[in-house]
């Protein structure tokens, strides 16, 4: 059996139609001694308090005609004390000194006792000189929504009429008023009509579908299609078209205005821009390339790039061969790169699977034919990854089928014009070519278009495919030992205090078989105990002390989509300094979202927040000797990068023609320099070490059948026709 006390300030809910009352009503007062209890039904506008007897109560309660409710309190109410505008707290203070006289009584609920609520209410407005039916509006307010001061606070949640259409006086301008007024008077604008705004909704789809450049010109377009004076005359032409008087035409202003209300912003965009580039440039990122790796080798990502550079041959420096291709295999969880190959054939599934191989086999051997002599454990990526990510062109066909089935590597392609479905290894070009200065090489690619007079580059090329390789080499090896991913360590490798190279996070993985959970706390947090602070909505989340979350209001409201189109915004949000698994927003109606860690997030999941800033500061800072090694093995690799380039250099003048080449003539010669250096190629590197001396490569053999020669000085087309003749003589000497 409920007490009086219990039932204080109780929302009551009717369940029956046969209770004296209906939807939800507040207890506000139970007279013990007379044995009733006051009540008021919580409406859009509060009815007088009514009386009924506390026996009854209970029995709708046990009886189930009524039950205990909640009731959420108005918008209005759902703010801290210090967002509360001092406009708004000056009125609330107001209102509560008019009826505090009532409230506040001597003797606890002597208004609700016998019918001396009428009298205390009349003399309370003559002392104070406030109106009686004002005190019982704020007393029904008061009463009905809680009896909690901010009851008392303004109510602007309606104000203004949102989502009604404005009516003008006649000959009131709408808008803002006019700078400058004319001699003859001022214009008075254009009220809209509805079908003025269908004209204008049609007119800005033409903005909106791209159909043409700008805005003013879809506003040209709408004039011109329905605000012009019809022809008297039958088949009159176009250029006796007149438009209405001004005063009857919709501003340019007014058509931004309504067409920004008829479509979204972001509609707009991305109708614009097509959904190939939205989807690549402009779509919120709440996730990694890593989420969902649980692992080395779980997915690796390759591709292929063109060096910014030109190569010469390695039997004549006076040969430029062109611009290599660069082939990168990555491992996603660490960003180690598992594999390379450079090649002069373009990106294709021959050139892919090279590198493949590579990722696939130890590197000591690989790396010993460039003149590199390496441990095992300094690159030891030689394992077949569960997924692979590749492009289209790389990927489709039988011979990439064939990993598939034999090897068990499931393959996931690309689609076109989606790089960012492969971020890890996009990325990695940028940082091989700031590692290896490829840009400050002689024979790089300086611009793609030169100012006329200016040096043809290619003519400064003075690396060949080898000493190329050897410096891809020698800068993967450093990126890999070197690079610092901190974002990547998790708590267990913070605690084992691993440096986050990309070498260390796959070796850790390696021994510990790392998984990555996907389970939360579903505990519930009291959220008017929790601090509060300020959050940034950035494109990959909602970011809080360096960490990221989302929510499905977020991703609703488009919220990350808006913050990489309009930049960043603030956000307040509720945390809990004991577990940083959650924080907490209000939405538009001031619920209270939740809001979780992304997954690649979970590092700092079940931390408190000092231990987690501790963290981010300590993992943010590389240690004195992981500075000192970098910057040590930096100097080394500029001063191995130089050696190479110096001996080139010395090597390309030793073997200058005593009377100069044509300039035309030594850039004409690529294709053919070219196709004798692929020719080569594919009877295997001969190289020593290049800084060890100068080397010379001696021609390729070739027999009086091969075709060698023939494709190096007769173009490949002529090489083909000399290879197909030779098949043939074969075949008629075997009959």
């Amino acid at each position: 059996m409920d007490d009086s006390a219990s039932l204080l300030n109780v929302v009551v809910e009717a369940l029956s139609d046969q209770l004296p009352f209906e939807g939800i009503a507040r207890v506000l007062w139970v007279d013990e001694s007379a044995a009733v209890a006051t009540l008021i039904t919580i409406a859009h506008t509060p009815r007088k308090p009514w009386v009924v007897s506390t026996g009854d109560l209970r029995i709708w309660l046990q009886r189930g005609d009524a039950r205990r409710s909640q009731f959420r309190p108005p918008a209005y109410m759902l703010q801290v004390e210090e967002d509360i505008p001092a406009g708004e707290r000056e009125s609330r203070d107001r209102n509560w000194q008019r009826i505090a006289g009532l409230v506040d009584r001597a003797v606890s609920g002597e208004i609700f006792m016998g019918r001396s609520m009428g009298a205390f209410v009349a003399q309370h407005a003559e002392a104070t000189g406030t109106q009686r039916k004002t005190l019982y509006r704020l007393l029904y307010r008061y009463w009905a929504f809680g009896q909690v001061r901010n009851a008392l606070l303004p109510n602007y949640e309606n104000v203004g009429a949102p989502g009604k259409a404005r009516v003008f006086a006649a000959g009131k301008r709408p808008g803002r008023p006019p700078m400058h007024k004319g001699r003859s008077g001022e214009r008075c604008g254009k009220i809209l009509g509805d079908d003025d705004k269908e004209f204008i909704r049609i007119g800005y789809s033409l903005y909106r579908n791209n159909e043409v450049a700008s805005v003013t010109d879809a506003y040209h377009r709408t004039l011109r299609r329905f605000y012009v004076d019809e022809h008297v005359v039958p088949g009159s032409s176009t250029d006796d078209l007149t438009l209405k008087p001004l005063e009857q035409l919709p501003s340019l202003r007014q058509f931004r205005y309504w067409g920004k209300k008829a479509f979204d912003d972001l509609a707009v965009q991305r109708s614009r821009m097509g959904e190939r580039r939205w989807q690549k440039d402009h779509r919120g990122l709440t996730g990694r390339a890593s989420d969902g790796v649980y692992g080395p080798c779980h997915r690796f990502e390759i591709d292929a790039t063109i060096a910014d550079i030109y190569l010469v041959s390695r039997y004549n420096r006076n040969w430029v061969v062109g611009r290599p291709v660069i082939y990168v295999v990555i491992d996603v969880f660490s960003t180690m790169i598992a594999g390379i190959f450079v090649a002069l054939e373009g990106p294709s599934w021959n050139g892919a699977r090279h590198a493949l191989f590579n990722a696939f086999t130890d590197k000591v051997a690989f790396c010993r034919m460039y003149g590199i002599e390496i441990e095992s454990s300094s690159w030891p990526a030689h394992h077949l990854p569960h997924e692979l990510m590749a492009d289209r062109g790389e990927m489709l066909g039988h011979a990439a089928e064939g990993i598939v089935s034999g090897l068990g590597i499931d393959i996931a392609i690309a689609p076109p014009f989606r790089p960012d479905w492969k971020a890890i290894v996009e990325s990695r070009f940028r940082l091989l070519n700031s590692t290896s200065q490829i840009h400050w090489i002689p024979g790089a690619v300086r611009q793609r278009i030169a100012e006329r007079g200016e040096r043809d580059y290619r003519l400064d090329a003075v690396l060949d495919l080898a000493e190329f390789t050897n410096i891809m080499i020698s800068s993967v090896l450093h990126y890999n030992h070197h690079s610092r991913r901190p974002d990547r360590l998790t708590a267990d490798m913070i605690r084992e205090e691993i440096e986050p190279s990309p070498v260390n996070l796959w070796r850790w993985g390696m021994e510990n078989g790392l998984a990555t959970p996907n389970t939360q706390s579903s505990d519930l947090v009291y959220l008017h105990l929790l601090p509060r602070d300020t959050a940034s909505v950035q494109r990959g989340g909602i970011c809080f002390k360096g960490m990221f979350y989302t929510c499905s209001y977020a991703v609703e409201q488009s919220w990350f989509a808006r913050a990489r189109k309009d930049g960043r915004r603030s956000v307040t949000v509720w945390y809990d300094p004991n577990d940083t698994t959650h924080v907490w927003l209000q939405d538009n109606e001031r619920n209270f979202v939740r809001c979780d860690l992304l997954a690649s997030e979970q590092r700092v999941a079940q931390r408190r927040l000092e231990e987690v800033l501790d963290m981010l500061q300590m993992t943010g800072t590389p240690a004195d000797e992981s500075t000192y090694a970098a910057l040590n093995d930096r100097i080394r690799l500029d001063a191995h990068i130089g050696a190479i380039v110096a001996q080139a250099q010395s090597d390309k003048r030793a073997t200058q023609p005593a009377s100069p080449v044509p300039i035309s003539r030594q850039v004409a010669d690529i294709r053919k320099h070219r196709a004798f250096e692929k020719t080569a190629a594919q009877q295997g590197p001969v190289v020593t070490s290049p800084v060890a001396g100068s080397h010379k490569a001696s021609p390729p053999a070739i027999g009086p059948t091969s075709s060698s020669v023939a494709a190096a000085y007769a173009g490949e087309r002529g090489a083909e026709v000399l290879s197909l003749l030779g098949r043939l003589r074969n075949k008629g000497n075997k009959t």
